[in-house]
């Protein structure tokens, strides 16, 4: 294969966005779009190369693999080596154990889909996971174990029979992603189905460069290759995480990248600019640059209660092109280029990692063992004050514990192998009034009030199906369900969203339809949401209290005093995100259309105006919340008594009442 270096330039145009949008510079809100470039060029690259072999008859795919191997695994294994033992400097012992997940599923190339179970890209704590851009690595490894098989299968009927062939391929994964989109936003972005059709358009440019290739003026060749970079660079500064990804917005870097490998022949200004020294000399080392970038990124992030500031951010980048230079110098190039036996190739690739996928299996399944690990934090320290908890997602975790074994009791009617929507929540034979919660996690929530309230629970039966409500339109299964069809009051407590289906365009007209069956509406309007810090590893209250611990303050009822009345000020200021005050404008319009809908405010009762403070902790410090706004069991005990207390329960008491009276 003749060597272009402008396509070396076109990686560094994918690597460096792809870093500093993981950096946290907002100019670059669309850098991701580097991993969309990378996966066109390497559908490029490879099919070319096998193509040519195929073509010679020498194409071994024992041969292909083997390069494969050298290429990837090297800089791979001195990265994850380094970030293990950077795991085990740095991350308390439910981080730790994470880590040991994820390089479980790096070593098994299965990343994609273990991140796909586990967060949303762009969620502010997957920056956190130190391993998480091995994600694009799997699928790419995951495509290469199909495409040769594929071609040598297809190649033998003649060209126009293969790209027929990967064109009806391009078109199912296509249409794949543009359909799993709205229903699984992180299914689709990480899965293979739904990004191969990326790689499979560098295939289609490396089918197109080995045929009869039309002769287009240099005019012509300058206007598209230069279309195709601004394409990408278009991507890169006006794209966000709100864009919807993988879809036809993605057409942008990808066609644009296409351009480039098309017509960025010798001769144009684009070839020039990227055969420029310093373009070519990052896309050498844009591999181990992209490996680096992360964990350096995270491990950062992990020693700090804030996003750290932007000149340390630029100080790690040049640290990340340093290694980079380093691993593609001293591992890289000397490794893929040694006089290795083909076995002893494998043998090592496969010994590396077995070894990597024992120490990560081994953690996951012995985390209770003393490792040592965080030891070197200087702010993740676990701060072993009365009955402070630092690992907020076990509290999010046990505070799903009360529904579950209450919905565990019930007798399923349906499907409840994927929740308790099936569950039959209500008993006929019950006098009390059959309230069901709709939403999503804030409906349990709700639920933990109510059932852990002794005059709720003689007043109520209480149920639960859980949905985003953007999902909740008139064929939702939601409305054949017997619990829907026995209750007589709907209760809709939820986090209302706006990217990935908005929520608030569809809440009126589920009121609608819920008035129209006859049932009684109540709209809970959203929470106000307090700070989180990365991503949610740090509540406010965290904060406080490392601050706290800082000044030398330890007493506890001191320290939850200073966090409600820090909290209050910051209820009281009323700064908000959008989405938030848009919600709950919708639903008080929704209320003047339909007066006989009944509105509550959960922080009537989080809050107190007359004491100046919203509860956030006891004297022990136990947090009631465990991030921005949902509770904690122990916060779930205090709200349902001040949810008693405050009188918020009693709308809902008067409406049991009136359904008493009409029932008799």
């Amino acid at each position: 294969m003749k060597y272009r270096s402008e396509i070396d330039g076109l990686r560094s145009v994918a690597v460096l966005p792809v870093i500093l949008f993981h950096a946290g510079f907002t100019a670059f809100g669309g850098g991701f779009v580097g991993v969309d470039v990378f996966f066109v060029i390497s559908g490029y690259l490879i099919t070319t190369i096998i193509v040519d072999e195929l073509a010679q008859g020498k194409f071994s795919i024992l041969k292909f693999y083997e390069r494969r191997a050298r290429r990837i695994l090297p800089a791979l294994f001195v990265v994850c080596l380094v970030s293990l033992v950077m795991a085990w400097m740095f991350l308390l012992k439910h981080d730790f154990k994470d880590f040991a997940r994820s390089i479980v599923a790096t070593a098994t190339f299965s990343s994609n889909i273990y991140f796909w179970l586990e967060s949303d890209y762009f969620d502010t704590a997957a920056e956190l996971k130190p391993l998480l851009h091995t994600w694009s690595l799997a699928v790419e490894e995951q495509f290469y174990i199909f495409f040769p098989p594929l071609l040598m299968l297809l190649f033998p009927k003649g060209q126009r029979f293969v790209v027929f062939s990967l064109g009806v391929l391009f078109t199912l994964s296509l249409i794949g992603a543009l359909w799993l989109l709205p229903r699984d936003t992180s299914g689709a972005f990480y899965l293979l189905p739904t990004r191969a059709w990326e790689l499979l358009i560098g295939s289609f440019c490396a089918l197109y460069l080995r045929g009869n290739v039309l002769a287009l003026p240099v005019l012509a060749q300058n206007t598209l290759s230069a279309l195709g970079l601004g394409m990408i660079g278009y991507s890169v500064f006006t794209f966000s995480k709100f864009t919807p990804t993988p879809g036809l917005t993605t057409l942008l870097p990808t066609v644009g990248t296409a351009l480039i490998i098309l017509f960025a022949r010798p001769g144009t200004f684009v070839q020039k600019l990227l055969s420029l020294r310093a373009m070519v000399g990052i896309g050498l080392i844009s591999y181990s640059a992209y490996l680096w970038h992360q964990p350096l990124f995270s491990f950062a992030r992990h020693n700090a209660l804030h996003e750290p500031p932007w000149q340390v951010m630029v100080a790690l980048i040049a640290l990340t092109l340093l290694l980079a230079w380093a691993s593609w110098k001293f591992i890289e190039t000397p490794l893929r280029h040694s006089t290795a036996s083909q076995n002893r190739v494998f043998v090592l690739s496969s010994g590396g990692l077995a070894a990597f996928l024992a120490v990560g299996l081994f953690v996951n399944f012995n985390a209770a063992l003393p490792y040592g690990n965080g030891r070197y934090n200087l702010l993740d320290k676990e701060a072993n004050l009365l009955r402070f908890e630092n690992n907020n997602k076990r509290l999010q975790e046990q505070s799903w514990a009360m529904l579950r074994s209450y919905a565990k009791g019930l007798e399923c009617v349906g499907d409840c192998s994927k929740g308790n929507n099936d569950r039959k929540w209500f008993d006929e034979q019950d006098s009390r009034l059959r309230l069901l919660l709709v939403g999503n996690s804030h409906s349990k929530d709700v639920f933990n009030l109510l059932h852990l309230s002794p005059t709720a629970a003689h007043h109520l039966q209480v149920g639960r199906f859980n949905a985003q409500i953007s999902n909740l339109t008139k064929d939702h299964r939601l409305f054949a369900n017997t619990n829907y069809q026995m209750a007589e009051v709907v209760m809709i407590a939820s986090r209302y969203k706006i990217v990935g289906g908005n929520d608030i365009n569809n809440l009126q007209p589920l009121v609608e339809q819920i008035l129209s069956d006859g049932k009684t509406v109540i709209l809970l309007k959203n929470v106000f949401e307090f700070p989180i810090y990365l991503g949610g590893k740090w509540t406010h209250f965290d904060k406080l209290l490392h601050e706290a611990m800082s000044e030398g303050l330890t007493n506890g009822p001191e320290i939850s005093e200073r966090s409600d009345r820090d909290h209050y000020a910051l209820f009281e200021s009323g700064k908000q995100d959008q989405r938030v005050t848009a919600a709950n404008a919708e639903i008080a319009r929704i209320q003047t259309l339909y007066p006989q809908v009944l509105v509550l405010d959960r922080m009537d009762f989080v809050c107190s105006r007359a004491e100046q403070r919203c509860f956030t902790s006891n004297g022990q410090l136990e947090k009631y919340f465990p991030d921005y706004g949902h509770y904690t069991v122990e916060g779930a005990k205090v709200f349902s008594k001040r949810m008693e207390d405050s009188g918020w329960l009693q709308p809902i008491l008067t409406v049991s009442e009136e359904a008493l009276n009409l029932r008799n």
